[in-house]
């Protein structure tokens, strides 16, 4: 009589391919891919291992550097010290309160170990999309067969935006923040869930989008369970969303504007435009955005073509987790759709261009994690219309037109 056993289905991983060893080999893998993705079209960074800050500095990469070494300020333009400073929007406050503190505090830490701020900052946004990748093999890829495992760790990496997780920006923290979160809550560990959404949201301001989304995916789950689930988890969302209140009130404190942030960043001639999508419609059917005028006819479609396909997966993978959840009630794909579907639904609400199209939207890549058991080739061409378009929209920026 014949013991052995059945072969393993290719799309689930043997028990031997689970170990952590496992996931730091393929991490490191996708990390790889990821990096050549967006440096594909220019050949100075092309080097996988140059470790080059002044090569990933840009535009805000200043701000979160005067933050690190002076703190965050704020005032009116027409008064010192901003008012001998160019102020090409008339905008009416000025100052670094515009911009988040968490990832200036961090380089910080780093810095006072001797290390410079440019290096500090660059190892910080390395390491982060390295154990943001980590995290999501070891929640939700584990089970994959390493091929696979390793294609949707390409696809989540090289989602739209994806350049700016290497660069000296916090999107790659705030990205660990929120995936951590995820892996939480689909333990039933909302503290630390709510922990990491908060770290998440002091980092980057479409965080705050994606914890909503956190918050309004634990209450729908929680509804199953009756009304006391329901409330209790909704009021763990409702804490993920703190970093609010930290920030309004140390700015208040601060400045005495505990709306600071908003008062820099809704300016005249600044990104919020119209009626909700009215920038999303521009941006693809248009392509005359500011942004796009700026970076040239070929970016411009690209980035274009970025807005749109962060759209589409989004949808695609809500549209999964829906029905994985109509039938079986499993939340592992329920939270990371929420999330992206939150922050596309933000993005959209504010009628958005520039700056967010380019990075704001790479929070919404915990989206992908709900296509990972696509069949393959659907998978493979997934990960193809991500690493192409990222390598397109990537160019702009090493050419210094993309903010």
């Amino acid at each position: 009589m014949r013991t052995d056993q059945p072969p393993t289905p290719p799309t689930e991983a043997p028990a031997r391919h689970r170990g952590i060893g496992w996931g730091i080999l393929l991490t490191a893998l996708a990390w790889l891919a990821c990096r050549s993705v967006v440096s594909a079209l220019w050949g100075p960074a092309r080097a996988p291992f140059r470790f080059d800050p002044s090569m990933w500095a840009r535009w805000d990469t200043f701000n979160y550097g005067a933050i690190t070494q002076y703190g965050r300020n704020f005032g009116a333009c027409d008064r010192p010290p901003f008012a001998v400073l160019p102020n090409p929007f008339h905008a009416t406050w000025c100052g670094t309160a515009g911009w988040l503190p968490g990832y200036p505090w961090l380089v910080r830490g780093l810095q006072a170990t001797g290390i410079s701020l440019p290096d500090a900052g660059l190892m910080i946004s390395w390491a982060a999309f390295a154990v943001a990748l980590f995290l999501v093999w070891f929640g939700w890829g584990r089970e994959l067969h390493p091929v696979r495992a390793l294609l949707f760790l390409i696809a989540f990496g090289s989602f739209p935006g994806a350049v700016y997780n290497f660069a000296l920006f916090p999107t790659s923290l705030a990205l660990v923040g929120v995936v951590g979160a995820l892996l939480a809550a689909t333990r039933e560990r909302f503290l630390p869930a709510a922990g990491l959404m908060i770290l998440a949201g002091l980092c980057y301001p479409s965080a705050w989008f994606a914890a909503g989304g956190l918050a309004a995916a634990m209450v729908l789950v929680g509804l199953s369970l009756g009304p006391r689930a329901a409330i209790r988890r909704a009021l763990w969302g409702i804490a993920g969303l703190a970093s609010l209140v930290v920030l309004g009130v140390h700015d208040q404190i601060a400045f005495g504007h505990a709306n600071a942030y908003l008062l820099v960043n809704t300016g005249p001639g600044l990104d919020i435009q119209g009626f909700p999508g009215t920038g999303f419609l521009q941006t693809v059917l248009h392509r005359n955005t500011a942004e796009q005028r700026r970076i040239g006819a070929t970016a411009a479609d690209a980035l274009a073509v970025q807005a749109l396909l962060a759209v589409l997966l989004t949808l695609a993978a809500t549209a999964r987790a829906g029905w994985t959840w109509l039938r079986s009630r499993a939340t592992d794909d329920v939270y990371p759709a929420a999330v992206g579907l939150a922050v596309v639904a933000g993005i959209l609400a504010l009628s958005a261009t520039g700056g967010a199209w380019n990075r704001s939207i790479v929070l919404a890549a915990p989206s992908v994690i709900c296509l990972r058991k696509v069949p393959l080739p659907l998978l493979v061409l997934l990960v193809g219309a991500t690493v192409v378009t990222t390598a397109f929209v990537s160019r702009a920026f090493f050419a210094g037109t993309l903010v």
